[in-house]
Formats: structure tokens, sequence, C-alpha cells
């Protein structure tokens, strides 16, 4: 995974002053109802335990002690439940990380992003990639495929940019687009990651003289950065997001740091279209 220079690093804001002697605990809202919907479960079933007890009081010892291990059983069982539902509580109330896979981020494609797939798959794989980027490249070349193969008629593959590594970076994009203008870019995509480092504008407008483009709308396209703003509009996104380096991944919101090995976004999209399909 390529890194981020020091200098395209967000700003942290500077956070509000606070009374160092001030010890306050603060319990997310979403944690405090779980917590009290537990408890609630918790104390519903120690009363239906105690009534069951109660009422059988009279029989004798033998009777009593099957009753009395049935109780201690529920009240174990719903304090089993309670330390689960505070464990899920707590997790929940925790932010995504970009570390963690089972994280999910609220990341989405934009209209205008170039995808392959179908538009309303239960799956959305969404990489933020720089052309320049040679881990891009890798997955591009030799990982990207095989997936697109096994789960095309499934998965909605999406292209976004997070040009980070040289100027020729955000010409590579501003080709690429005017390459989907024309509808190849992921032949144009492809093109690139066999060339990288041969990004002058001569060479990016005789590799879409190999796609048989229309030569004079695309060189006016690139000369014109038609496709500036949105190419600016990934990179403020993937900022937002807390990326450090390319490629980064998100399938179905759940995050995936640098080209790992095919096997793991296999795992992921597996995970996610059993949970899509016992959602109905």
């Amino acid at each position: 995974m390529q890194p981020v220079s020091a200098e395209e690093q967000a700003v942290p804001t500077t956070p509000e002053p606070r009374d160092p002697n001030a010890e306050v605990l603060v319990i997310p809202r979403a944690l405090f109802n779980y917590i009290v919907i537990a408890v609630v479960f918790l104390a519903v079933g120690i009363v239906i335990g105690l009534a069951m007890g109660g009422r059988q009081a009279q029989p004798g010892g033998d009777t009593r002690a099957l009753i009395d291990e049935a109780v201690a059983a529920a009240f174990a069982a719903q304090s089993e439940r309670l330390s689960e539902l505070v464990a899920q509580a707590v997790a929940a109330a925790q932010p995504p990380s970009l570390d963690n896979p089972n994280s999910r981020f609220a990341v989405r494609a934009s209209d205008d992003d170039p995808f392959q797939g179908p538009e309303d798959a239960a799956v959305t794989l969404i990489e933020f990639s720089d052309f320049n980027c040679g881990y891009c490249g890798r997955w591009a070349n030799t990982t990207l495929g095989p997936l697109v193969e096994k789960y095309g008629d499934r998965v909605r593959f999406v292209y976004r940019d997070f040009p980070i590594l040289a100027d020729t970076s955000v010409t590579a994009a501003l080709a690429a687009q005017c390459a989907a203008d024309q509808g190849q870019f992921w032949a144009y995509h492809n093109t690139l990651f066999r060339n990288q480092g041969r990004f002058s504008t001569d060479n990016l407008v005789s590799y879409a003289s190999e796609l048989a483009l229309d030569v004079d709308e695309f060189r006016a396209c690139l000369e014109d950065q038609r496709h500036l703003n949105r190419i600016a509009a990934d990179y403020q996104a993937a900022q937002a997001l807390g990326i450090r380096g390319t490629p980064a991944f998100f399938i179905n919101g759940r995050p995936i740091s640098g080209a790992q090995p095919q096997s793991v976004f296999e795992r992921i999209i597996e995970e996610e279209l059993a949970a899509a399909e016992a959602s109905g």
C-alpha cells in the first residue's frame, strides 16, 4: 500500500479545551439503549424464574432441587444473554476502522463512477486507486480479472480516483475518464496499468488511438481537464474516509487496505452475499 506524502495529510482540527479535573463518563445513546434492553431481559428472566420457584415450593426435596437447578440455569442463560447484548452494543458504539475488516463505512459510488457488474448488485466493491501505484497495478493485473470472472454477475466493481503519487497520476485519471466518455474506461484502465510510468500526453493519446477512440475528442477532453472536478471529489471523499494510501477497497462498506490476496476479497464477498441472501 503506497503512503500519502506528509504534505498531503489532512490537517487535524484542534479539540475544544476541557476541564482536566472533570471526570465525566460519556455513554453513547445507542450503547445506553442496548444496556437498558439487556437489563430488562435479565430482570424478566429472574422474575419468571422466581415465580416458577414460588409455585413449586411445596414439593419434596428432590423436586425442589430440580426446580432450583432450573431457575439457576435460567438465570445463567439470561446473564449470558446480557453479556452478549452489552458486547454487541460496545462494538456498535465503536467508530469504524480501516484496519478492521469487520468495520462498516458509509461509502458509496457516485453516479458518474465507472463500474462493471449489475448496477443493483447486492454487493458493491469500491476501489480507490492511483494509476501510478505499483500495488494498484498488481491488483488490477492479477486479482481484478479473476474476481470479475467469478462474481461479475453478482458484484458491482466500482473504480474511484485517489491520485496521490505524482502530477501524472492526475493526468492519467483525466485520460481514463475521457475514455469513459466513449465507453472504454475499463479497456483504457487496463492499458494504463500495463504501461505505468509512461503517461506523457502523447502516450495517453496514443493509447486512445490503439483502442479506436475518437482521438480529436479524446485530446480535447484531456486538454480541457473536463473531469477534474469529478476526480477532485473522489480525492476529497478518500481523505474524508481516512484513506492513507492506495489501493483501498470497501466491500459493502467493509474496508480492505492494500493489494491483499484474492482469497481475502473472496471471503468478504461470500460473507456479504450470504448475508444478502439470508435477509431476503
